[in-house]
C-alpha cells in the first residue's frame, strides 16, 4: 500500500464496538435485537437529509430510526427512551485491535483524523473515552458541512481542513458505502473487514482490504 499522507478514520463499528449498544437493545427487544436494521434505517435516514438537502442531527435521525422500528416490532418505546438507549454511542469501546494499532501508526509519524456522521459534541467524546484522542484529531464531523457520508463533500472537506490533497488521504472504513463515497471523491480507502463485513456493491472494492488495524500497521510498515 502506497503510504499516505493522512488515515481519515470512520468511527462507529470502524474503531469503536457496537457490542455495548447491542446490549442495550437486547433489554428493548428481547434475544436476536435488531441492531442492524436499526443501523440500515439510520443510514436511510442520512441519505434521505442528503437527497432532499434537509440536513439534520446524526442523533435525531437515530432516534426516530429507533422509535420507528419499536413500532414494527410492538415494542412501546418513547421518544425520550430512544435517545436515552442512544446515549451509550458517547462511551462505546474500542475493538482490541484498536489502540495499539493507533499507537503503533503514530509512532511511524501517520496522521490520523477521525471523520464521521455522529455529530460532533459525541463523536469528540467518543474518540476521546475510547482512549485515542492522544493520536487520533482533529475530531471531524459532517455537521462541519451539512452533508452525511458517503457524500463526496464530506471526505473533500476533511483534505481541505488537514491541509492534505484528496489522493493523499485514505478513508478507513467498516463500511463499503464509506469507502466508495472516498473514492468517488478522489481518496484512498481501506476496508476493515469486521466479523461479517463484506464488500457488497457492484464496483470493485478498494485495493486495501484488512481483517483488522494491526493489519493495516503491518502492511505500511510500522
Amino acid at each position: 500500500m502506497r503510504r499516505p499522507a493522512l488515515l481519515a478514520f470512520d468511527v462507529n463499528e470502524t474503531l469503536l464496538s457496537l457490542d455495548p449498544l447491542r446490549q442495550r437493545f437486547e433489554e428493548i427487544f428481547g434475544a436476536d435485537p435488531p441492531l442492524g436494521e436499526w443501523f440500515a434505517r439510520l443510514l436511510h435516514g442520512s441519505l434521505i437529509a442528503n437527497a432532499l438537502d434537509q440536513h439534520r442531527p446524526f442523533g435525531e435521525i437515530g432516534a426516530e430510526a429507533l422509535v420507528n422500528l419499536s413500532i414494527r416490532r410492538g415494542v412501546e418505546l418513547s421518544p425520550d427512551e430512544a435517545r436515552s438507549a442512544l446515549a451509550l454511542m458517547a462511551e462505546l469501546p474500542p475493538h482490541p485491535d484498536v489502540v495499539l494499532a493507533v499507537e503503533r501508526l503514530a509512532t511511524a509519524g501517520i496522521r490520523m483524523i477521525a471523520l464521521t456522521n455522529g455529530g460532533s459534541l459525541v463523536a469528540e467524546a467518543q474518540i476521546t473515552n475510547a482512549g485515542l484522542a492522544e493520536h487520533v484529531g482533529p475530531v471531524i464531523s459532517v455537521d462541519e458541512v451539512g452533508r452525511f457520508k458517503p457524500d463526496s463533500a464530506v471526505y473533500q472537506h476533511a483534505a481541505r481542513r488537514t491541509g492534505v490533497r484528496i489522493g493523499e488521504m485514505a478513508l478507513v472504513a467498516a463500511h463499503d458505502w464509506d469507502c466508495a463515497g472516498a473514492m468517488a471523491a478522489g481518496a484512498q480507502a481501506v476496508l476493515v473487514q469486521r466479523p461479517g463485513v463484506r464488500w457488497g456493491l457492484p464496483s470493485d472494492p478498494p485495493e486495501v482490504v484488512v481483517g483488522d488495524l494491526e493489519e493495516l500497521a503491518d502492511l505500511l510498515g510500522v
